[in-house]
Protein backbone atom coordinates (compact mmCIF):
# COMPACT_ATOMS: atom_id res chain seq x y z
CA UNK A 1 0.00 0.00 0.00
CA UNK A 2 0.82 3.27 -0.87
CA UNK A 3 0.22 5.62 2.00
CA UNK A 4 2.53 8.55 1.23
CA UNK A 5 0.34 9.42 -2.17
CA UNK A 6 -2.43 8.44 -0.11
CA UNK A 7 -1.77 10.90 2.47
CA UNK A 8 -1.08 13.21 -0.63
CA UNK A 9 -4.45 12.77 -1.94
CA UNK A 10 -6.35 13.40 1.47
CA UNK A 11 -4.45 16.57 1.87
CA UNK A 12 -5.12 18.20 -1.93
CA UNK A 13 -8.82 16.79 -0.85
CA UNK A 14 -8.83 18.70 1.80
CA UNK A 15 -7.43 22.03 0.42
CA UNK A 16 -9.70 21.63 -2.58
CA UNK A 17 -12.30 24.20 -0.96
CA UNK A 18 -9.57 26.50 0.12
CA UNK A 19 -8.19 25.37 3.27
CA UNK A 20 -4.43 25.01 3.87
CA UNK A 21 -3.39 22.15 5.90
CA UNK A 22 -0.76 23.14 8.25
CA UNK A 23 -0.57 20.40 10.82
CA UNK A 24 -1.84 16.43 10.41
CA UNK A 25 -3.04 13.89 13.53
CA UNK A 26 -1.59 10.18 12.12
CA UNK A 27 -3.01 7.20 13.35
CA UNK A 28 -0.59 4.63 15.00
CA UNK A 29 -0.79 1.96 11.72
CA UNK A 30 -0.28 5.49 9.67
CA UNK A 31 2.86 6.82 11.05
CA UNK A 32 4.58 3.23 10.85
CA UNK A 33 3.70 2.91 7.36
CA UNK A 34 4.76 6.21 6.41
CA UNK A 35 7.48 5.74 8.01
CA UNK A 36 8.17 2.35 6.67
CA UNK A 37 7.58 3.90 3.15
CA UNK A 38 10.19 6.93 3.80
CA UNK A 39 12.85 4.38 5.06
CA UNK A 40 12.47 2.36 1.60
CA UNK A 41 12.57 5.32 -0.63
CA UNK A 42 15.49 7.51 0.81
CA UNK A 43 17.46 4.31 2.38
CA UNK A 44 17.67 5.99 5.85
CA UNK A 45 15.27 5.84 8.66
CA UNK A 46 13.24 9.09 9.72
CA UNK A 47 13.30 8.00 13.28
CA UNK A 48 10.08 7.15 15.39
CA UNK A 49 9.38 11.06 15.30
CA UNK A 50 7.93 12.37 12.18
CA UNK A 51 8.28 15.91 12.10
CA UNK A 52 7.58 17.25 9.04
CA UNK A 53 5.09 15.93 5.66
CA UNK A 54 4.34 16.99 2.48
CA UNK A 55 4.93 20.71 4.20
CA UNK A 56 2.78 19.58 7.64
CA UNK A 57 3.49 19.57 11.00
CA UNK A 58 2.81 15.93 12.26
CA UNK A 59 0.79 16.77 15.19
CA UNK A 60 -0.06 13.90 17.07
CA UNK A 61 1.07 9.63 15.99
CA UNK A 62 -1.69 8.15 17.70
CA UNK A 63 -4.71 10.31 16.80
CA UNK A 64 -7.85 7.83 16.57
CA UNK A 65 -8.27 9.30 12.77
CA UNK A 66 -6.55 11.07 10.25
CA UNK A 67 -7.32 14.64 9.92
CA UNK A 68 -5.98 17.57 9.17
CA UNK A 69 -5.53 21.64 10.55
Amino acid sequence: MDKLKDLLARKNDFEADGHHALGVHLPTDWAKELRWELHQYYGKDPGERLTTIYGMEVLTLDAEELRFE
